[in-house]
């Protein structure tokens, strides 16, 4: 009886134990998807994911890839002062770019490069814009619910109107 009972005791304790170790290498494994692939892009498009994810899985890409610059970031307009040296820089750099030739591989980079400040841009306008519809854990209110909210909100400006 001893014998079964200790047993039992190592049978339940190993399975707690590599269930820890899986929930950890699993943990791990996502951390290091967040890093390598930008599974914020997908996270933004689907209705039902958990914006604090969302928001994690783009922070943990951006920690091991640089994030590409906005122009606003630059703080040029008109009313600086180093606007009009930006505008000639910018306007030397096009002079100087216009008659070469760029191999594929520039090309192909260029286009991912463009095509990733636009996907940070839209992640950024996607989280102001859902931030409001957050719930406690994560989840964001479907359209329906907002639309219930709106409502039941005009109804109570109408009916402190009458």
């Amino acid at each position: 009886m001893q014998k079964l009972k200790l047993i039992s005791f190592l049978i339940i304790g190993s399975v707690f134990w590599s269930y820890n170790l899986f929930a950890q290498s699993s943990a791990d494994q996502t951390i290091q998807d967040y890093a390598n692939n930008p599974a914020w892009i997908k996270m933004m498009d689907d209705p039902k994911t958990n914006y604090y994810e969302a928001v994690k899985a783009y922070d943990e890409y951006w920690n091991h890839h640089v994030k590409p610059v906005e122009e606003e970031e630059e703080e040029m307009t008109g009313t600086n002062p180093d606007f009009k040296e930006h505008e000639r820089e910018v306007r030397k750099e096009q002079k100087k770019n216009k008659d070469k030739v760029f191999s594929p591989e520039e090309i192909k980079a260029r286009e991912e490069y463009e095509q990733m400040k636009y996907q940070v841009k839209r992640f950024e306008q996607w989280k102001r814009e859902v931030l409001p519809f957050v719930q406690e854990d994560g989840r964001i209110l479907s359209d329906e619910e907002r639309m219930e909210i709106w409502k039941k909100q005009q109804e109570e400006i109408n009916n402190q109107h009458k």
